[in-house]
């Protein structure tokens, strides 16, 4: 049956159904679980399975991993680290916390590190390389391999979005010494907090241990009101269009701070958290793990709902991604966005900027207006279709009408 009131959304809370929303709210009720240490251990061990690497270390956040993982590789000031333009501020924004210099590289047509232009960046500073799978889709591995063997530089994998993809048949997340990994919200698997380094080195491992060692834990309170983000979100996303009750009570809990940012204002700022913190609430890992149990399932539902886009759409398909979004180039994203608002559809914006989110000065980020030319014009026309796996075929194809009417 149709529902005139359902919300067809890209964000929010993409990845949870409501089995997820009842568990992560009987969380909440079961406090001495934070003081379970064994989810914390259970997570490393069935990430280490299925990654099919030696180590992996659990941070509460994709950016604050990326960070310590740059500490272990002993990153100095006045490095440089090369990473892709279309990236998220938190990217840079580690980068110059470690007191290093983010280098810029343009595009490819698969919105991914242009190798092509990758080898005239580097210079005697450069220490290492981030290739970033935008969307879930792998960037061109065996160039950019073959470049950081060439010149002897550490090839770091930004798996944020690339989580249950592939290349040439081996998992994104196993190419380069280490990788890092986000369970942000609106990822492919989501503990609303929570990120990850992988790597077979052990002493990157011992490295990474020997930093965090003495770092204070999130405490209950943090961990409750995340946990109470999935319950709370549920409630807002059915009920969006019902008298705007979703869209007013969304706008409360924000107001009064009961839902926290993905991108605090300190880091759109680049500024260096003032307290990191060791590893992540075992509840929150609760999450990830039962969200981890179904990634087959999930993926391939995303790469279904892909393949009709691109049949409907005639637009490209990849087989090896991930498909975290599905993204096409349209004239005026913008206007598109607002109209498919207007009816109940909410698209993408990853990335209207060179650096996201939008809100964001670029120049914080030490990036070079009109240095990635490929990259700001993708900015004028990129518009991201969802593919959660809370989306029917039914609903992607009222996401091509409107795509097909903007035509």
């Amino acid at each position: 049956m149709n529902n005139p009131f359902k919300t067809i959304a890209i964000s929010l809370i993409p990845n949870f159904n409501f089995s997820d929303v009842v568990f992560s709210k009987l969380l909440i009720f079961k406090p001495w679980k934070y003081f379970d240490e064994k989810p914390q251990c259970q997570l490393k061990k069935d990430l280490s399975k299925y990654l099919d690497q030696k180590y992996v270390q659990l941070f509460d956040s994709g950016r604050n991993a990326l960070y310590f993982l740059l500490k272990a590789i002993n990153i100095k000031s006045g490095d440089e680290i090369i990473i892709q333009s279309l990236t998220c501020s938190v990217v840079p924004a580690a980068i110059l916390w470690a007191k290093a210099i983010p280098i810029y590289i343009d595009i490819d047509k698969n919105y991914n590190l242009d190798p092509e232009k990758l080898a005239a960046s580097i210079t005697s500073k450069t220490k290492a390389i981030i290739v970033q799978h935008t969307f879930g889709t792998p960037a061109n591995l065996d160039k950019i391999i073959a470049i950081c063997k060439a010149k002897k530089i550490i090839l770091i994998e930004d798996c944020a979005h690339g989580l249950g993809g592939s290349y040439r048949g081996q998992k994104l997340g196993t190419f380069g010494q280490a990788s890092f990994y986000s369970f942000g919200r609106d990822k492919v698997i989501s503990g609303v907090w929570g990120g990850a380094i992988s790597t077979n080195d052990q002493e990157i491992n011992d490295s990474l241990l020997r930093l965090t060692l003495n770092l204070p834990t999130h405490g209950y309170g943090w961990t409750t009101k995340q946990l109470w983000y999935p319950p709370l979100m549920y409630i807002i996303t059915k009920t969006y269009n019902f008298l705007k009750i979703g869209k007013i009570l969304h706008f409360i809990f924000r107001k009064i701070k009961l839902l926290s940012d993905a991108v605090t204002l300190e880091e759109k700022l680049s500024q260096k958290p003032v307290i990191f913190y060791q590893g992540l609430p075992s509840p929150l890992c609760l999450l990830i793990s039962k969200q981890l149990k179904k990634i087959d399932c999930m993926v391939q539902h995303r790469q279904r709902l892909a393949y009709f886009y691109s049949q409907q759409l005639n637009t490209p398909y990849n087989s090896n991604s991930s498909y975290l979004r599905y993204s096409i180039e349209v004239n005026n994203p913008n206007k598109l966005r607002k109209s498919a608002a207007s009816k109940s559809i909410f698209l993408g914006d990853w990335y209207s900027t060179v650096i996201s989110p939008k809100d964001i000065d670029s120049n914080i980020f030490k990036y070079i207006p009109n240095s990635c030319p490929q990259a700001e014009k993708v900015t004028q026309t990129i518009i991201n279709l969802p593919t959660n796996p809370n989306l029917s075929l039914v609903d992607a194809q009222k996401v091509v009408n409107i795509i097909k009417q903007w035509k």
